[in-house]
């Protein structure tokens, strides 16, 4: 989850400074599988899109679109997969280029809800936080707290993170996550380990190596240690963005520019072994971002769309399931 408004100007800037070239397309060996043998089933993608996001290990099926109703008119990015794999958070605007302010006030923009019944996505629900003129998103669940984040007044800043609680069949009490957060580290995307007292974030300080770097926090009382960066192994020169981890916290996924040479943002996954991050390893390239990931292991992000011009047509919600009995 993100303060999205404030990545997403970022994200495009690099997009639009990234090279597209059709050649960054064809066969490109890894230390995994040849991207020509991961054959891409098109029957689901929309055709005026040419970057397909690609799986480049072996271990999960081709990505597709979620279907509708998730699958609307208008733009779809930042999924939360709860672990069962039964729950899904998202956002949704009708146009993700009209201003932050405008989808303030359309009452369509905002984080919506869909529950898998038996095998089937329901309407999708936008929740409520109560608040008017506001535009919230970046919803991430851990145990019985919800995390947020927030344009609205009496803020912090132009976007706070904000927590509430599940009460009575319901998200409620949604309070302001507090100045250490908000100001003091000015976190940007953030992941919390399964007992909630570890929290990945993003943020672009003094001491990093590139754009955003990815640090880590530990809760001490009623707030947090001081932010340590993961290091060079996983921060680059470049952004790195978007953390989730596992729930056992042996794996650490983020967004990062491919480094591979493929358009835009690609999503990468480091291994915790012998005390320390493994090396980054490129899982799905092609324009994607924010991964979550369930229980069973199936993959969802968010996919930006271009065409043959380049442009921006918008972003849809991927999932690539796992193959049964792969373990990679």
């Amino acid at each position: 989850m993100a303060k999205k408004w404030l990545i997403l100007i970022l994200i495009n800037f690099v997009l639009v400074g990234c090279s597209h070239t059709q050649e960054k397309l064809g066969v490109k060996e890894t230390n995994q599988i040849s991207i020509e043998t991961n054959e891409v089933n098109k029957e689901n993608l929309p055709e005026f899109d040419i970057y397909y996001p690609i799986i480049l290990i072996e271990g999960w099926e081709s990505p597709q679109p979620l279907p509708a109703l998730i699958d609307a008119e208008g733009d779809e990015l930042s999924p939360f997969i709860t672990l069962a794999g039964d729950e899904l958070y998202y956002f949704y605007t009708p146009d993700l280029s009209v201003s932050e302010a405008k989808q303030a006030l359309d009452g369509i923009s905002g984080t919506y809800y869909s529950k898998k019944v038996d095998g089937v996505w329901s309407e999708p629900q936008k929740l409520d936080f109560a608040t008017e003129n506001s535009l919230d998103g970046c919803i991430y669940t851990v145990g019985q707290t919800l995390w947020f984040c927030s344009r609205r007044e009496g803020n912090y800043g132009d976007v706070d993170f904000y927590t509430a609680t599940w009460v009575g069949g319901a998200w409620r009490d949604g309070q302001n996550a507090g100045e250490q957060l908000n100001v003091d580290y000015d976190v940007g995307e953030v992941h919390l380990s399964a007992d909630q007292n570890s929290m990945i974030f993003s943020a672009f300080r003094i001491g990093g190596f590139g754009l955003t770097d990815l640090w880590q926090i530990q809760r001490v009382g009623e707030g947090w240690s001081e932010p340590v960066n993961l290091g060079d192994v996983i921060n680059s020169t470049e952004m790195e963005d978007c953390p989730f981890l596992s729930e056992d916290g042996n794996e650490l996924w983020f967004t990062s520019p491919s480094r591979m040479g493929y358009p835009g943002f690609a999503i990468f996954r480091s291994i915790w072994q012998d005390g320390e991050w493994g090396e980054p390893q490129e899982i799905i390239s092609n324009y994607v971002s924010e991964v979550s990931i369930d229980r069973q292991g199936n993959l969802y992000f968010t996919h930006f769309l271009y065409d043959e011009n380049d442009e921006l047509l918008g972003s849809k919600i991927y999932v690539a399931f796992k193959k049964t009995g792969n373990s990679p």
